[in-house]
């Protein structure tokens, strides 16, 4: 490609050409694959521009994966969860969230915890995964104030109990080598999340 053509695609767009060049890379190839001359070549582009914008391979699969995972959050949100009772919302969001967990930006997301070499990327991480827990935070809000509304619960749960859905499926997506059966899923609702929303309803 030349020095013309790359010129042409500036900002947003070139950046998402990289970006797609480097989530395509790490789905087939793995984080070995990552290097900026790969990237470049498969992004049909230079290699002065990929560092132009990025410092590290670690810090273009940081960004390409944590862009992937803003897309999942934003198409996440955009989902109707009222399914006409909280323990069916519940399930609901789970059957989603265990999808984005299979197919989404998030099964990659390991792949930059066994990574991590210094202590900024693991704070870098770190912010990430806090990024996600508030998206999941929001959408458990919606579900929620949906009980309310129905009468189902009097108040919102603290927040580690809004968190136990999510972390309870992502322990299981780890455990069973990332099989989360409907079976389990509709077990974590109707035995952990509903009965803990449910007590502290009743506080």
């Amino acid at each position: 490609m030349t020095e013309s053509n790359t010129s042409r695609r500036r900002g947003d767009q070139l950046q998402n050409d990289i970006y797609a060049a480097t989530y395509r890379l790490l789905e087939t190839e793995g984080y070995s694959a990552i290097n900026f001359a790969r990237i470049a070549r498969e992004a049909n582009t230079s290699r002065s521009v990929v560092y132009r914008y990025w410092d590290t391979p670690f810090d273009l699969v940081f960004a390409a994966v944590q862009q992937r995972m803003q897309q999942s959050e934003g198409v996440f949100k955009s989902l109707d969860f009222d399914r006409g009772s909280l323990r069916d919302n519940l399930v609901y969001v789970g059957q989603h969230f265990i999808l984005e967990s299979n197919n989404g930006p998030f099964r990659l997301f390991k792949m930059l915890f066994s990574e991590m070499i210094n202590q900024q990327e693991r704070e870098r991480t770190g912010q990430m995964l806090a990024e996600a827990t508030g998206s999941n935070i929001k959408i458990m809000d919606y579900v929620l104030q949906r009980a309310v509304q129905r009468g189902e619960i009097t108040k919102f749960p603290p927040k580690a109990t809004k968190l136990i859905l999510f972390e309870q499926i992502r322990y299981t997506f780890m455990l069973e080598n990332g099989l989360v059966s409907h079976q389990k899923l509709e077990e974590i609702v109707d035995h952990v999340v509903l009965p803990a929303i449910l007590y502290f309803s009743k506080q």
